[in-house]
């Protein structure tokens, strides 16, 4: 029987980030901003431990690969990351410092060819890691990529076809809907309900399913 706890919980940090989208709908693109701020403030950083980082910015990788500009970027508890001159927010990482990427979309389903071409970008990028750098095996050479949606689809079926036809992409988030579903390196997991938020936090923590 699934925790009660657990799901009421999660309910209630779906009904907050429902209404952040609410709120901002009939306002301007600028708002994404505003979207992307509160994924990180009122979920990520409350729920995934202290040693994960949150930020925004570009990535590169040894060979000088850099991949465009990155909505959330979830930090190894290693390595540095550089920030741009001015005060700006966006950092550039190094590839082996990211542990993994979400990218965050008032409408998934709208705004799928954005979410495309920043997995284009991303995918070519490598990490190189050394054995101090890791504990167990190693995570994967490439960086996973999450595309999270306030709204989108919300069918089952839509969505796992949006994922099999995007091999770049790791897992889908659907809030309003409660639904997300993972690649198989990540399990092929398939939640519903609040317990979609609790899929892609799993997705996150668990490092050995980067492996």
């Amino acid at each position: 029987m699934p925790n009660q706890h657990l799901i009421q919980r999660l309910a209630g940090i779906q009904t907050i980030l429902n209404g952040v989208h609410k709120a901002s709908s009939t306002m301007s693109t600028a708002t994404s901003g505003q979207e992307r701020a509160s994924f990180i403030d009122q979920f990520l950083s409350q729920v995934l431990p202290s040693p994960f980082r949150f930020g925004t910015g570009d990535a590169t990788d040894g060979s000088g690969v850099r991949s465009g500009q990155l909505d959330v970027v979830v930090e190894f508890p290693f390595g540095p990351s550089l920030p741009l001159a001015g005060g700006s927010s966006s950092r550039l990482y190094l590839a082996e410092t990211v542990a993994a990427v979400v990218e965050v979309k008032s409408n998934v389903a709208s705004q799928w060819n954005q979410a495309l071409h920043t997995a284009s970008q991303l995918a070519p990028l490598r990490r190189k890691f050394e054995s101090w750098m890791v504990m167990g095996t190693a995570p994967s050479d490439d960086i996973p990529l999450f595309v999270a949606g306030y709204t989108g689809w919300n069918q089952v079926s839509t969505i796992t076809d949006k994922l099999q036809a995007a091999p770049e992409i790791d897992g889908i988030l659907v809030i309003d809907a409660g639904i997300f579903l993972s690649s198989p390196r990540f399990r092929s997991l398939q939640v519903t309900g609040p317990l979609a938020l609790w899929g892609l936090i799993c997705c996150l923590h668990q490092r050995r399913c980067q492996s």
